[in-house]
């Protein structure tokens, strides 16, 4: 693959603030945009390809960036301090997680303190391209609510097509359906731990356990396929030895489907509360019901040609409501959209797709819900 970096230089200056914290520094590195050329104090130039993802666990500050660094583009960790010296004071040179770190990000230099051989930047306040949103009031488009909706739209078709080629096999169907729903239990964090764990269940034995058993089966299995939990930063009731009693429930519902004799919709949320009930809060059982049961059973509709269920469902998932919204989404559009808006599952999903092809690639230019930049037909 190749990269095409940018020709335009950056130039700043800020005085520096009295208080200095890492997490500022991390979100700063996070916010500088694509093509940035930057100097480092050993290594010559970096061009900045993608900042990547900030990781609030163990483990390096930053995971999945990538950069170019004499010529060669690299992919990796990247570790954030206030000073140099703080690499050698938190242990990192002595630790095997941080010996694929790419780059070093630090806001002073330490005299007489040498700085790891590792690609080292001073990220000085001023470097700091912005992703906060532009849009306004005054730069909105007429038709934003329709827009976003439009985008929600888009999010509920890939989810139906998603299962396209998996309904002639209940097996596959199970599997699939217990590998997305294990992913949720694992947001924050153990995605793909939850997801390993699932690909690796014998479910024919599976179905003989009671839940005890089945708890204990689930915690057992991951230690045998040596799963890295994360724990640091992770709430208690979504810490991964108190999921696996919701796990435990989701493999036997999806196993005691009967995916030809699909469910009322206003009947889908009753039933999953009786069989699932761990997903006892709100924000889990809307998640649930808006990324896999409510899509699911509207694609089975379609295969089934059963067209007035599919629309029952449709309308089913776009009543659907969270007790509070994202935070990221409440933040950057809390003065352009209702609060109510922003609990909207199927708002929440059209502004999910615009964030992806438009905010996290500093398209805000072009972004479409701005005036005369789209245009619903």
């Amino acid at each position: 693959m190749e990269y095409l970096s940018s020709n335009i230089s950056y130039r700043y200056h800020v005085s520096e603030p009295a208080n200095l914290y890492e997490i500022d520094l991390v979100k700063q590195w996070l916010n500088i945009s694509p093509g940035t050329t930057i100097n480092t104090i050993n290594a010559g130039k970096i061009i900045v390809i993608n900042a990547g993802m900030h990781n609030k666990h163990e483990g390096p500050d930053i995971n999945d960036a990538i950069l170019i660094i004499n010529d060669r583009v690299v992919k990796g960790p990247v570790e954030c301090h206030i000073c140099t010296s703080d690499w050698y004071k938190h242990g990192h040179n002595e630790n095997p997680a941080y010996q694929s770190v790419i780059l070093h990000v630090v806001r002073k230099l330490n005299k007489r303190i040498v700085a790891p051989t590792i690609p080292t930047i001073l990220l000085k306040p001023g470097i700091y391209n912005s992703n906060w949103c532009s849009l306004n009031n005054i730069n909105k488009s007429p038709y934003l609510v329709d827009i976003i909706l439009h985008y929600g739209n888009n999010r509920w078709l890939e989810k139906i097509n998603s299962y396209n080629g998996y309904h002639d096999s209940q097996k596959q169907l199970i599997k699939l359906l217990i590998s997305r729903s294990f992913k949720i239990l694992g947001v924050g964090g153990n995605e793909k731990q939850f997801t390993e764990l699932a690909n690796n269940i014998n479910y024919e034995k599976f179905q003989c356990l009671t839940m005890q058993e089945g708890e204990k089966y689930l915690w057992d299995a991951g230690i045998l396929l040596k799963i890295g939990w994360v724990k640091r930063g992770i709430r208690p009731a979504q810490q991964p030895q108190n999921r696996m009693k919701l796990a435990t429930e989701l493999i036997h519902y999806f196993s005691n489907c009967d995916f030809d004799r699909l469910p009322r919709a206003s009947k889908v949320k009753i039933l999953f509360a009786t069989d699932c009930p761990s997903a006892a809060g709100i924000g889990i059982q809307t998640e649930m019901l808006g990324n896999i049961l409510i899509p699911f059973y509207a694609a089975r509709a379609l295969y089934l040609n059963k067209i007035e269920d599919y629309q029952n469902y449709y309308e089913s998932w776009n009543h659907l409501k969270l007790s509070n919204t994202y935070n990221k989404y409440r933040k950057r559009y809390r003065a352009i959209l209702h609060s109510t808006q922003l609990k909207s599952f199927s708002t929440l999903q059209g502004l999910i797709e615009i964030d992806n092809n438009w905010c996290s690639k500093n398209l805000c230019h072009i972004c479409p819900l701005k005036t005369k930049n789209y245009v619903v037909s």
